[in-house]
């Protein structure tokens, strides 16, 4: 089979508020407080003002984009964080892409032209002959085959399970490879696009004189060849004249890290940013009034959920204080109030989109405080004291979210505080298992369900939970006989593993992003922004 190269992308339009919204009294101590934390009345006023430079911009067509942090690494094998995938995808390239037409993602050809399997355990690839890396070296099936077997060889990279069901690649031609798996896997392609799946390449990186000295100046295959890293500030990459694709539409790409909410706004209003991530929802007016700038709102590939520590020596080893934290969540309250309608309240852990998704982990009444109350009291939890760990402005009203999630929590007798964590930090203790009794995370860089059942993630983002039938299913998902045993299969293992309230769902947000009038891009469902697809307008 040949697949035609493509590129299709969709925008959601952005809810409209019902009346019954803007008409709703709030007349409870909660909602006032919910109202708050969701309303401009606490961020600073930034006055839109002419940007001179613009046009200077526009002329030399340099993209700037403003992402909510900076990136974490530039090994695609050691980081689990969209903002930095989606800058990595400028230099690297996926074996395969995923494009989204309609809510259904589908694989389009990238480094590969074809593949092809007869059994879902044997697949062979055949790969484009005119790529080059940025240093003129022809790209073969050797890079392919390296980029597994290091990923896989090293335990200590963040990315290492993530070609967990390969059980060798082998290189048949310059430009033609099988890869050979475990057992049956009808879930292949997906192992070679997303976070840990861009390829490096082997002749550059075994000449280095190790895995730093390679990454402080990386060369790939992309649109965009590496300039500088200014770490907490800025990537700066520049075009690649010889890339494979054709002439890149920018001279340089600027992806800015900006985690504060409020510069980031700024700097989109006053031209110093074409396109700006997670704009929160009382700064949507200002965008949209603004003369020079629009919003981009879309549905996008991502759960907010509160990860639960079950072990011993933490209060949330009790499943009724587990239970608890679930109950006491009014999941509509957060995002009609802080989200102002932005997202859809859930205890799920997939939005409908994602394949395998359950649809029965709804939010409908999941809210009982009172019950949670007993469950603290037969806990004996009364006062137990409880830290949310959140990162601020990483996603959309993150820390607001944790915000009303611990004053739910003080509801129901805990003792809860929250602690505001730098998202390097956040991601450094999350690695080092020391983050507190919850934390707050808004999963994403998934395409299907069975994502979930990647023990390697499992054990990274909750080290310390087991459960026999859950194990189970992780081993009999790739030999379900049929996609509605597969289906049934990746449903039930949602069901375990929310029963069991290690993960607490909360919503799935909207994209929400600022984009100047100058460029078109109406934001992508996995939320990567591909230079190559932003186009002047």
């Amino acid at each position: 089979m040949v697949y035609r190269l493509t590129s299709r992308w969709n925008a959601v339009p952005r809810p409209a508020e019902s009346a019954a919204h803007r008409e709703m009294k709030m007349t409870t101590t909660r909602r006032n407080v919910l109202r708050l934390l969701g309303s401009s009345a606490l961020a600073p006023v930034v006055l839109s003002v002419p940007f001179a430079g613009a046009a200077l911009a526009q002329a030399q067509q340099v993209l700037t984009i403003a992402q909510s942090n900076d990136i974490l690494s530039l090994d695609p094998a050691n980081h689990g964080n969209n903002s930095t995938e989606s800058a990595l995808i400028n230099i690297y390239d996926y074996l395969v892409r995923k494009e989204f037409t309609d809510g259904q993602m589908h694989f389009e050809p990238n480094l590969a032209l074809s593949w092809e399997t007869e059994d879902q355990i044997r697949w062979t690839f055949d790969l484009r002959d005119d790529v080059k890396w940025h240093d003129g070296t022809p790209f073969t099936a050797e890079d392919v085959k390296f980029t597994v077997e290091r990923t896989q060889g090293d335990s200590s990279l963040r990315n290492t399970s993530k070609f967990h069901t390969i059980a060798e690649v082998n290189v048949l031609g310059p430009h033609r490879l099988e890869v050979v798996t475990d057992g049956r896997d009808p879930l292949l392609l997906h192992a070679f696009v997303g976070n840990g799946s861009l390829i490096i390449p082997k002749h550059a990186f075994e000449a280095a004189a190790d895995a730093e000295a390679f990454f402080a100046s990386p060369i790939g295959t992309g649109a965009y060849r590496f300039g500088r890293w200014q770490r907490g500030d800025r990537l700066i990459l520049e075009r690649n004249d010889d890339w494979w694709g054709g002439a890149p539409h920018w001279n340089q790409v600027v992806i800015r890290g900006i985690p504060e909410t409020s510069t980031r706004v700024a700097e989109l209003l006053t031209g110093g940013a074409d396109i700006a991530t997670n704009i929160p929802p009382e700064d949507i007016e200002r965008v949209t009034g603004n003369g020079a700038t629009d919003i981009a709102s879309f549905n996008i590939a991502r759960n907010f959920a509160l990860h639960v520590r079950n072990e011993e020596g933490f209060v949330t080893h009790d499943p009724r204080v587990r239970e608890a934290i679930d109950l006491a969540i009014n999941r509509e309250e957060i995002t009609q109030y802080i989200l102002a309608g932005y997202g859809t309240p859930t205890r799920g852990l997939y939005p409908p989109e994602i394949p395998g998704y359950n649809p029965d982990l709804s939010a409908d009444g999941a809210y009982d405080p009172d019950r949670a109350i007993e469950l603290i009291e037969e806990a004996g939890a009364e006062g137990a004291e409880i830290v949310v760990n959140t990162p601020s402005g990483r996603w959309v009203k993150d820390r607001e979210v944790a915000e009303a999630v611990v004053g739910y929590l003080q509801d129901i007798g805990l003792n809860a505080r929250i602690e505001v964590l730098d998202w390097s930090v956040l991601n450094d203790r999350l690695q080092s298992d020391s983050l507190a009794e919850i934390y707050l995370w808004g999963m994403g860089s998934y395409i299907d369900a069975s994502h979930l059942l990647n023990l390697g993630l499992l054990e990274r983002f909750n080290p310390h939970w087991t459960d026999a039938e859950f194990e189970k299913l992780s081993g009999e998902v790739g030999d379900a006989a049929t996609e509605e045993d597969r289906v049934a299969i990746l449903r039930r293992a949602q069901q375990i593993i929310t029963d069991a309230r290690v993960r607490i769902g909360i919503l799935y947000p909207k994209g929400i992003y600022g984009v100047s009038d100058r460029v078109v891009f109406p934001g992508r469902f996995d939320e990567m922004i591909p230079a190559e697809q932003v186009r002047l307008a």
